[in-house]
């Protein structure tokens, strides 16, 4: 795809997909690394700590990164990782630090300078598990979760295994990173995830769904309304997701329990 074929992909549906992008040997060792990382670091392990969320839920911080449990137990656990939603901060450790100075991701961000300019970090990294029976996410907009100075942001999410309509693949709405940021109101379903939120006040009826392969590469405007489905299949739907910001952006209020950590990944000289 030339770099003409980007702009006008981003600028009419606010986001690209970028098939085959990285090997899925890169995949598998992003997944082993967080099973192991887990699995070391259990609720009762002394090195790490519980945090109540401001929804009463329970949370946990181990060596810097937030493991957020599912809030409705998967059905098919077996393992320490069945039960978890999602990690964040991760973009500092292997392999994920390697991805986000890899030539070719920030290659692609060059073409959305005119967004976040030539001096680049990343500030949020997430591991998202989506375990069998694990509910999607409700409709949202990152940036409603991302109190920052300079807006937009970009997100890069990494299919680490394949996403199908069956085990929880992403919807997006083309052309809604247009919109304004949306009001968004509380996931109304009993037991929903620690910030689990959504947006009412629009017509999705011309979603599509994002159906990925293991090493493809979605990035997308911090505005584009999109979402995730139920897993109702009976294994697991991985995927890393990266969020990148104008070099000196800052936060304008304190956001509970996420936290960003502003990580250069270019510099001009």
């Amino acid at each position: 795809m030339t770099e003409i074929n980007y702009q006008e992909a981003w600028e009419r549906n606010g986001y690209i997909l970028l098939r085959g992008f990285i090997d899925q040997h890169l995949c598998q060792a992003m997944l082993d690394y967080i099973v192991a990382f887990v699995r070391e670091n259990r609720p009762d392990s002394s090195k790490v700590l519980t945090v109540k969320a401001p929804d009463d839920s329970t949370v946990y911080v181990a060596d810097g990164s937030i493991i957020i449990p599912e809030s409705k137990p998967t059905p098919f656990a077996q393992s320490q990782e069945d039960n978890i939603s999602k990690v964040f901060n991760l973009h500092r450790r292997e392999p994920f630090k390697a991805f986000v100075e890899r030539p070719e991701v920030l290659d692609v961000l060059d073409v959305l300078e005119q967004l976040i300019g030539q001096e680049i970090d990343c500030f949020q990294s997430q591991f998202i598990f989506k375990n069998a029976g694990a509910w999607g996410q409700p409709w949202h907009q990152d940036s409603y979760y991302m109190p920052l100075d300079h807006l937009p942001q970009v997100g890069v999410w990494l299919a680490v295994s394949e996403a199908t309509l069956e085990n929880g693949c992403l919807l997006v709405q083309p052309g809604s990173h247009r919109e304004p940021i949306h009001t968004h109101v509380p996931d109304q379903r009993p037991q929903a995830n620690y910030g689990y939120v959504e947006i009412v006040d629009y017509d999705f009826t011309d979603a599509v769904p994002i159906l990925m392969q293991p090493g493809d590469l979605l990035i997308f405007h911090s505005f584009l309304m999109h979402r995730s489905v139920d897993n109702q299949s009976n294994s697991r739907r991985a995927a890393a997701m990266f969020h990148f910001a104008q070099a000196g952006t800052q936060k304008t209020q304190d956001v509970p329990i996420y936290t960003f950590d502003f990580t250069p990944v270019r510099r001009s000289s």
